[in-house]
């Protein structure tokens, strides 16, 4: 744990720069991140990225709180830990607790015996020895907390619930409206309740009104859910298919849609899977983009299919119903003749109505990641079918009926607050009712259409009817409300109503409107290089809500799409996106943005004053343009923290891998000036400290007990790395050249890498060829077969090899946009049958012919010798690898025994790797396999092959 400079006296010393309970930090938010125990606040309005409480509170309060507070003291204010007096630490009591939640009885809160924390807070009496300590230690006044892109709102909520004065800013309107409900509107105005549900009850009969004829009832019975698809003409024989995937409906009732083809039009039936032995509904007419005919057999390959979406040449389709029926339960229908007339109805009325036939056609921004884009989704009205279109234009219309009536029957900030709420309703909408919402198939409902953060085109999508079911207005506004009224409960008495103690701003966090040296500590969780595109995803909402609120913040809806240019996010769209040139634009703007944001909250720190940072991106690119920005802001890295996803090792989770882990940085704007210029460090002077600096902090880590991925321990280590390099900088090499931190950071994984193979390795590497290192390193580092490209890249570069030099001819790995996927024996090596029959060559070359006596490289040899003895046998094998002499080479028996050691036991070479290690070949090669289970052994030694 990195200390404070006691040097320094000036500083005002805090608890974020000594020891923190970090492990049972980890613990509380991992529990929280299950699905039923998040707080409200993330739940009223999706947002992108979000921190648990527990990790921001640990952040917010250690920010601020004098270094003498003990861990015990921080996690009761955390409110971590039963409420009755323990004997001894409260973290001891955590990680005992979580070691036992397995085996427990009853609920995970009646385990730990106390309830989740977001769920808690200091009681006012608490919080008011709370202030009062801080004051103390705040010559007098309560610090303030800063927060300059507050996204989601997790730290100012956070900040605002024990009182602090809290500034929250964000550029993203939708994010900015989400902070405004649950820190203005929850602390001021309160509970809402029979309010929303008065006016949202209007909107909802004011809809019924005017489009239930467009949603058929069954037997009195409102639909809920509609299957939806395309279909297209063939090519060849005229007829028209449909264009699904999957056939699955609801998988836990059994229940699918079968495709009938008896005329040129295809018709739907609703079956149960298990009374239809011939179909599979896994299987649609649809595979990688290429559609087959179900009537001539002819495909119509990928791009025809795109050219035709993009020409608009596809019709929608209904291809089965769900209805909810509170007397005779869920109930699956089949489209009818009424069904049809209905969506043609729609589809007149908006093709007819001037408003509705130009209402959002406008292009959309299409960025990187869009993957709706090519199928001619270009316009925000294309995200819709017409009834879907029409659906949320009734609604937005209602709105707008009765807008003027909330206003006129409550003072402005209620008004404000009822029609804010009741535009998310409408937004939530969105969410759930759009050609990109796919069928969630294990359930039958209609997931979310943001679920990977991107938009993702769906053969098969769902159509909520809003009017009825689980996903209609009347339970989105139920959903809302909830979830808004446990954030005004949230809220401690001593805390509510207070409107100068929070302020929240709408714009660019390079130009803050706030004075300098005015704020005490900033907490800040920043975006992460090309993580996530807020702006491109959001604006899916952001065109609604416009809409909906363009009268009431008319400054902050004023523009057709929320802000790209002043993001800070390393958006390649803004570039050309095909080029190195465009890439390494991306990344300048980006760190040019951080830099912007870095500086200002450098001016508005008060000379002395903390800033915390969240970061948990595992590439070094991104690491490297954060530690610039922050060192060219001027800030001096001080202290940092790694907070575990993850439980500590108990039985049940040894060899899985974690969550992601998060690191603290805590930096401090200095108290004086800067004087003369920095002496510039040399790189080879302190080369060796940051190596020291990495490897000492991953032993740390390793030792900790906690059950870390390997990626999540080189995490760890990049913060005493960072301190040593920032503590030196400017850092230049003997050529005088600037040396950046990412130069910090690769020294810092090597050192790691080290470490992690004396540790896990029980042979060095050093007679294996460079290639086949870098191999066995991926999988021990990465533990999976797809690794990041640029982490990969970097490894490579690390021992000696040139991965995109080498691609083409080893094929040993792959690639799927930016992460590159290890290739195995299967995909790389010629079947040895195969080749024995004659049979010619695939498509697919593939680099290693088993029947070679040499090989280019060690994992060459040993991938084919996985080969013969997958298709040959063991007999075979043996007199293949004495033919070969690899009985006698060191280096393939260390790179099987090192195989063994990395790859995941249910990667397809493993079993091959214990066979020829530990079957008949095990006793040639001589191969020591103490590291494998005896049950293991015994197992592998009984399944030997035969020759063919």
């Amino acid at each position: 744990m990195t200390q404070n400079d006691d040097s320094d006296k000036t500083l005002k010393p805090l608890k974020i720069e000594g020891p923190l309970p970090s492990t049972a930090t980890g613990i509380e938010s991992i529990k929280e991140s299950y699905s039923d125990s998040m707080s409200p606040h993330r739940r009223i309005f999706k947002w992108f990225a979000r921190r648990p409480t527990t990790t921001t509170r640990l952040a917010v309060l250690a920010s601020v709180l004098p270094p003498e507070t003990s861990n015990n003291e921080l996690l009761k204010l955390m409110c971590v830990g039963p409420k009755a007096d323990i004997s001894g630490d409260i973290e001891d009591y955590v990680i005992r607790k979580e070691a036992t939640k397995d085996s427990r009885d009853g609920t995970v809160e009646e385990h730990f015996e106390y309830e989740y924390p977001h769920r808690r807070t200091p009681s006012d009496a608490e919080l008011s020895d709370l202030h009062d300590k801080l004051r103390n230690h705040w010559d007098g006044d309560l610090p303030t907390v800063l927060d300059p892109t507050a996204g989601g709102g997790t730290i100012p909520f956070e900040s605002a619930r024990y009182g602090f004065p809290t500034v929250s800013n964000e550029l993203n309107p939708v994010a900015w409206l989400l902070n405004k409900v649950i820190l203005e509107y929850a602390r001021t105005v309160g509970s809402l309740e029979p309010e929303v549900k008065e006016w949202a009850g209007k909107i909802d009969d004011i809809v019924h009104e005017n489009i239930s004829e467009l949603f058929p009832t069954k037997n009195g019975v409102e639909a809920s859910y509609y299957f939806r698809t395309y279909s297209i003409s063939c090519p060849s024989c005229g007829s028209r298919f449909p264009l699904a995937n999957r056939w699955w409906f609801d998988k836990n009732k059994d229940i699918a849609i079968k495709p009938e083809y008896e005329t040129e039009e295809p018709s739907y039936r609703i079956v149960e899977v298990s009374e239809e032995s011939s179909f599979d509904p896994d299987s649609g007419n649809i595979s990688g983009g290429d559609a087959e005919c179900p009537h001539c057999g002819v495909v119509t390959e990928r791009d025809s299919v795109v050219e035709r979406f993009q020409a608009g040449e596809y019709e929608y389709e209904v291809c089965g119903i769900k209805y909810v029926d509170e007397v005779n339960g869920t109930k699956y229908h089949s489209p009818t003749e009424e069904d049809a007339e209905a969506i043609e109805a729609s589809e007149n009325q908006v093709d007819n109505d001037l408003r509705l036939s130009t209402f959002l056609r406008e292009d959309r921004y299409i960025g990187y990641y869009d993957r709706a884009g090519p199928y001619g989704i270009t316009q925000w009205r294309d995200l819709f079918t017409s009834r879907q279109l029409l659906s949320h234009v009734a609604y937005l219309d209602a709105f707008k009926e009765v807008e003027e009536n909330i206003k006129s029957k409550y003072d402005d900030e209620t008004a404000e607050a009822v029609l804010v709420l009741l535009t998310l309703i409408g937004s939530r909408q969105i969410n759930h009712n759009s050609r990109l919402a796919p069928i969630r198939a294990q359930f039958g409902f209609v997931d979310n259409m943001l679920g990977n953060n991107n938009f993702s085109f769906q053969w098969t999508f769902g159509e909520s009817n809003m009017l009825a079911g689980g996903k209609s207005y009347q339970s989105w506004t139920e959903n809302v409300l909830q979830y808004y009224e446990k954030v005004v409960e949230y809220y401690p008495e001593s805390v509510r109503g207070d409107r100068n103690d929070v302020q929240l701003h709408q714009g660019d966090a390079g130009n803050l409107p706030l004075d300098s040296d005015s704020v005490q500590a900033v907490v800040i969780d920043p975006p992460y290089g090309d993580n996530i595109i807020y702006s491109e995803i959001s604006d899916a909402f952001y065109v609604w809500q416009r809409q909906y609120l363009n009268d009431i913040f008319p400054s902050k809806f004023s523009q057709s799409e929320t802000n790209k240019q002043d993001e800070a996010v390393e958006n390649p769209a803004l570039d050309d996106q095909q080029s190195s040139a465009g890439e390494r634009s991306a990344r300048q703007r980006y760190e040019d943005k951080m830099r912007s944001i870095f500086s200002e909250a450098y001016r508005v720190l008060e000379p002395g004053g903390v800033i915390t940072i969240y970061f948990t991106d595992k590439e070094i690119g991104a690491w490297d343009s954060l530690t610039m920005s922050i060192m060219d802001a001027g800030f001096t890295i001080t202290a940092t923290h790694t907070i575990s996803s993850e439980s500590p090792s108990r039985i049940g989770v040894q060899g899985q891998s974690s969550a992601d882990s998060s690191l603290l940085l805590t930096c401090r704007k200095p108290t004086e000036p800067e004087g003369e210029e920095t002496t510039p460090t040399l790189w080879s002077d302190i080369r060796s400290q940051t190596q020291q600096a990495a490897r000492d902090k991953a032993s740390e880590l390793l030792d900790s007990g906690l059950n870390l991925t390997k990626t999540d321990v080189i995490i760890g280590a990049f913060g005493p790395t960072l301190r040593v390099f920032t503590e030196a900088y400017p850092v230049l090499d003997k050529h005088d050249n600037l040396v950046r931190p990412k130069q910090a950071l690769e020294e810092a994984r090597k050192s790691v890498t080290e470490e992690l193979i004396e540790r896990e390795l029980t042979d060095s590497l050093d007679d294996v060829d460079a290639l086949t290192k870098w191999y066995v390193l991926s999988w021990l580092v990465y533990e999976a077969e797809s690794i990041p490209y640029d982490e990969a890249r970097q490894l490579g570069l690390g021992v000696g090899v040139q991965i995109d030099d080498i691609k083409q001819d080893t094929k040993i790995w792959g690639k799927s946009r930016d992460q590159l996927l290890l290739k195995g024996q299967a995909y790389r090596v010629r079947d040895y049958t195969a080749l024995e029959a004659g049979e010619k060559r695939r498509k697919r070359g593939y680099p290693i012919d088993p029947r070679d006596e040499t090989f280019s490289h060690n994992i060459d040899a040993v991938h084919a010798a996985l080969n013969v003895l997958k298709t040959k046998g063991s007999d075979f094998t043996w007199n293949w690898l004495k033919d070969r002499d690899l009985q006698n080479a060191p280096w393939f028996r260390k790179t099987i025994k090192s195989l063994l050691q990395v790859l995941p036991n249910e990667h397809e070479d493993y079993e091959l790797l214990v066979n020829i290690a530990s079957g008949e070949t095990g006793e040639l090669l001589d191969i020591d396999v103490g590291f494998l289970s005896d049950s293991h052994k015994d197992e592998q030694s009984r399944t030997t092959l035969q020759d063919f």
